[in-house]
Order: C-alpha cells, then sequence, then structure tokens
C-alpha cells in the first residue's frame, strides 16, 4: 500500500513508522518548512513543503493522510484526487490506523492486504476467555501489559483456556507464548473474524480496543470484563458501553471515577492492584546506580536528569520505556541509557541502588511495586497511585523540589540509619502487598468464572 502523509512536522508518530516498517509506502510531506530539502528517517521519505507535487508523483498513493486542523494540508489535499483519510494527531492507534487505511482500497487490494486468521491458535483446545487488546508482552511491557499477562495466566492455571489477542504491534511474530498464554498478533478486521469463530464466553479488553471487544463480546454472546488503568476521562468512556464487569487497578480510581461517572455504581466491579509476585523480579544483590524506569516527560526525565547533574559523583540509569516519546538528549556523563526491557530483574534491578518516581501522573506504579521485591527504596512525586502502591515505604517529594530531591537521593543512597530504614520498609510493604496480590487474583479468577458460568 502507498501512503502519502500530510503532516506539520515529522516527529515520526508510531502509526505512520509501524505502516513502514511493516513494508508499506510510506511517503511524508510536512505543511510547515522543517527542511531544505527531501531525505530518508528510516523507511520513510521526507518532503518540505516545497516539494509536494513531486512528492504526490513518486507516489502516487493509495491513500492520503492528514491531521484534523491543519489548514494547509486540508488546501494540499483538495488538489488530490485521492479522498483524505483525516486522523487525530495524537490519537491515531496503529492497529485502527491500517484497518481504515486498508478500507480506503478497492475490495480486491483490501482482502488481500488483511492478515488470514490463523486456522488454530490453541491446536483444538477450548478457548473460554479471550482478551482483545492492542500490546503485549514482550514486545511491550509497560504495566498495563504486565498486569494483563499476570491476570490471564492465572486464569489459565486455573484451567480455563485463554487466547490474547493483540492488534497494533506490527513487530510481533504471527503467534507467540508468555508463561502458558498464547498470543496471536491480527489486525482489527481479522480478530474480529477469530473472535467470533473461537466464540469464548469471555472477553477481556483494555485502552485502545475496549469499546469495539465489549460490543463484539455482546454480538458473540460472551460477557465482557473490562480492565480500569486510569481515571482519564478518555479512558472511561468505555464505561457507557456496559460492560459485564471491571476490574480498577486500585481503590482511588474507582473512587475518584465513582464521583463521575454513574455507571461505576451500577456495573459489578472489583480491584485488583496490579499483580507483582515478588519471586519474579527479587534479585538478592541490587546494584549501584540510582535508576529512572521510562524516558518520558510525564514519567520525570527532566528532573531524573536534573538531579543527575546535580549529583556527578553517583552513576545513574536511565532505562526506555513501552509507550511515550523517550528523551535522551542532555544527559550528564554520570548517566547510562539502556533500551526497554522484559528482563528486568537481571538488567535493572540487579544494577540498582535507589528507583525514582518523579511521574506527574501513576495510576498504580508497579515498577516501584518490582523495585521494593528486592528492598530497594523508592524516591518519589506523591501521586495517589504511588501513594496507594508504596504506603509508607515510600519516600515523597514533590518532584519540583530539585533540592530535596537531591538531598533525599543523597540521604537514600548512603550506608546509614536512614537507608538501613527505608530498606526494612520497603521489604516489609513487598511482603503485604504480595499476600494482598493473591487474594485479589483468587477473586479475579472467581469472577471471571462466574461470567463465564452466564
Amino acid at each position: 500500500m502507498r501512503i502519502l502523509a500530510l503532516l506539520p512536522a515529522w516527529e515520526q508518530p508510531e502509526h505512520l513508522v509501524a505502516m513502514a516498517a511493516a513494508g508499506h509506502e510510506v511517503q511524508v510531506v510536512t505543511t510547515t518548512v522543517q527542511a531544505l530539502a527531501p531525505y530518508v528517517d528510516g523507511a520513510v521519505s521526507v518532503w518540505p513543503l516545497g516539494f509536494w507535487w513531486q512528492a504526490l508523483q513518486a507516489t502516487r498513493p493509495d491513500v492520503v493522510v492528514r491531521y484534523a486542523g491543519d489548514g494547509q494540508a486540508q488546501r494540499l489535499a483538495a488538489q488530490m484526487k485521492v479522498r483524505p483519510l483525516v486522523v487525530g494527531q495524537f490519537d491515531a492507534d496503529v492497529g485502527e490506523f491500517a484497518e481504515a487505511c486498508v478500507r480506503r482500497l478497492p475490495a480486491r487490494q483490501r482482502e488481500a492486504l488483511r492478515e488470514p486468521v490463523p486456522p488454530s491458535p490453541l491446536a483444538g483446545h477450548r478457548v473460554r476467555v479471550v482478551a482483545w487488546i492492542h500490546y503485549g508482552v514482550p514486545y511491550r511491557c509497560a504495566g498495563s501489559e504486565t498486569m494483563l499477562q499476570t491476570m490471564m495466566r492465572t486464569l489459565q492455571d486455573a484451567g480455563m483456556g485463554v487466547l490474547v489477542v493483540c492488534s497494533s504491534m506490527p513487530e510481533a511474530p504471527p503467534s507467540w507464548s508468555v508463561d502458558g498464554v498464547p498470543y496471536v498478533h491480527l489486525g482489527p478486521h481479522a480478530a474480529e473474524l477469530l473472535i467470533r469463530r473461537v466464540a469464548p464466553q469471555v472477553v477481556v479488553t483494555h485502552h485502545n480496543y475496549a469499546p469495539r471487544a465489549v460490543a463484539l463480546a455482546r454480538t458473540v454472546g460472551a460477557r465482557s470484563a473490562l480492565l480500569m488503568h486510569s481515571d482519564h476521562a478518555f479512558s472511561a468512556r468505555v464505561l457507557a458501553a456496559r460492560p459485564d464487569l471491571v476490574v480498577y487497578n486500585t481503590e482511588w480510581v474507582r473512587e475518584s471515577l465513582a464521583a463521575r461517572y454513574r455507571e461505576v455504581g451500577e456495573t459489578p466491579g472489583l480491584v485488583v492492584h496490579p499483580p507483582v509476585i515478588p519471586g519474579e523480579h527479587r534479585t538478592d544483590r541490587p546494584g549501584a546506580r540510582v535508576t529512572l524506569v521510562n524516558l518520558n516527560r510525564d514519567k520525570g526525565v527532566e528532573a531524573f536528569r536534573d538531579v543527575a547533574r546535580a549529583l556527578p559523583h553517583l552513576p545513574f540509569l536511565g532505562v526506555a520505556g513501552a509507550h511515550g516519546q523517550q528523551v535522551r538528549d542532555g544527559m550528564p556523563a554520570n548517566v547510562q541509557l539502556v533500551g526497554q526491557t522484559s528482563q528486568m530483574r537481571e538488567e535493572v534491578w540487579a544494577r540498582t541502588r535507589l528507583l525514582v518516581a518523579p511521574s506527574v501522573y501513576e495510576s498504580y506504579g508497579m515498577g516501584a511495586v518490582e523495585a521494593i521485591a528486592s528492598g530497594i527504596p523508592v524516591l518519589a512525586h506523591p501521586t495517589p497511585g504511588l501513594r496507594e502502591a508504596l504506603g509508607d515505604a515510600g519516600v515523597f517529594i514533590d518532584r519540583a523540589d530539585l533540592d530535596g530531591w537531591v538531598e533525599a537521593v543523597m540521604r537514600l543512597y548512603r550506608d546509614g540509619p536512614d537507608r538501613e530504614a527505608a530498606v526494612a520498609a520497603a521489604v516489609a510493604r513487598s511482603a503485604f502487598l504480595a499476600e494482598r496480590t493473591g487474594r485479589e487474583l483468587a477473586a479475579w479468577g472467581a469472577a471471571v468464572g462466574r461470567l463465564a458460568a452466564g
């Protein structure tokens, strides 16, 4: 498929990069002056505005894409014979975008581009529970993907046949498994066909595909379970679809949503904190570095950089995250940067002496809970989620207080009574959370069992 995108600037939007990685031809025209001449970025050709006609002739596009609200792009698109696909600048999901592009093609080309449905994802085993989601482990390892994996594994261990369908990861293979949980990667159209054919008793979902998955469950006679990972309004919109069960990742998220959405009180729900099994994350010998996981502005990468610059004698570690634009520029020499990893115990916690979490928003803070399993103290901005996760084990200072953060990092880093107390509190909190996790996962399994029984 040949795609010509008219963008205000080339900032590597994930939906276009993913299409290029999947083998489609992607050409971009920037509608503001960004370069003096065309250039190539990876698999994408980028043309300045003055070269738009050459880009059109070079591409002869099947699909023209423009962002809503870009007047220059609207004027250019009006001069092209192809009716443009208009998308939001920051909310174009990869799978949904790919399907929208495919729908613009003639029928014969459409069917050729859509992936075939795998004939037997579980080799004849009865699938009772299907999760339809956008991303999955180990290719994306953020908190919500990790949480869903553990919850699906709980159902699998309880004897329910499960399958996870991911629809927005072109980097993933057609199928794989994680701890006995089978995964397949299919675009939205093929995913719907597969779920209809499997005819599960329960459909689990979250994030991008939640509205579509809840509606699909109803049409195939299944019950639906929605995982709610935040109190953001854009996430809460799916409550109006009336899933059969809502699982909130914290008490504070449920309370925040209940104050604004009557559906919370009208829909069966339970709280399952993001499950962390300490033995799967614990390292016997934490390392020497002050660590931040996810180099995103909302996760506090700039505060992390400022603290590292103020303490040049201490070693720091920045770990790339699975979501959001990663900021790597301007790091001082005492910061080592590493890529996203699914081997957190060996590659992160075994190298960490202190975890910092200066996040502007955390609905829970799964990484912090993983760290305390090894007795690693956590210094955090006091978000409601991190307070609920860490309790008395957390050391909380406003992320804007640079002097306070520098002093706390030095105090918790060096040996002494403050560090000893923080390590002991972390170990005790981890043991408490582990016991609670067992109870909550048992409640989750029982709730899904009741849904499956009708």
